[in-house]
């Protein structure tokens, strides 16, 4: 009986100081480019991969969009600068291009309408082709 008190007794320690330790999450982080991606078929679209790419860089950053359809660069991995936005949700592409400018301790708002794409085929990578073609 003594064990199993003092057993109890720790087990309730522990969870109190573990509950009260902050928590952080990325959601709290400041975001340096934020926005929606929705199209006229499906409203919000959650599972799109939104990609910044900064002007005369070779690095490409991606996210992906919440269930709600939004995204969010956090400002850790974006410096200030101009970007262009693109996408990859199969069977859609951009509306319109989306260029963006970054600046220091801003958000900048970009909201991304999306259409059904005109040529399927160009969103089909070559393994993909590959995998489709019929046979051994």
């Amino acid at each position: 009986m003594r064990f199993t008190t003092m057993g109890l007794a720790t087990v309730a320690a522990t969870l109190f100081f573990v509950g009260s330790t902050p928590v952080r999450s990325q959601t709290s982080a400041a975001a340096a480019l934020a926005g929606q991606v929705t199209s006229p078929r499906e409203g919000a679209m959650e599972g799109v991969l939104v990609s910044a790419k900064k002007a005369g860089s070779t690095i490409t950053t991606t996210v992906v969009t919440a269930a709600s359809g939004r995204y969010k660069f956090p400002a850790s991995h974006l410096e200030p600068g101009r970007y262009t936005l693109s996408i990859h949700a199969v069977g859609y592409e951009l509306e319109a291009p989306a260029p963006a400018e970054v600046a220091a301790g801003k958000t900048t708002a970009a909201d991304l309408q999306l259409r059904p794409s005109a040529d399927l085929s160009a969103q089909v990578s070559n393994a993909e082709w590959m995998i489709s073609m019929p046979g051994t």
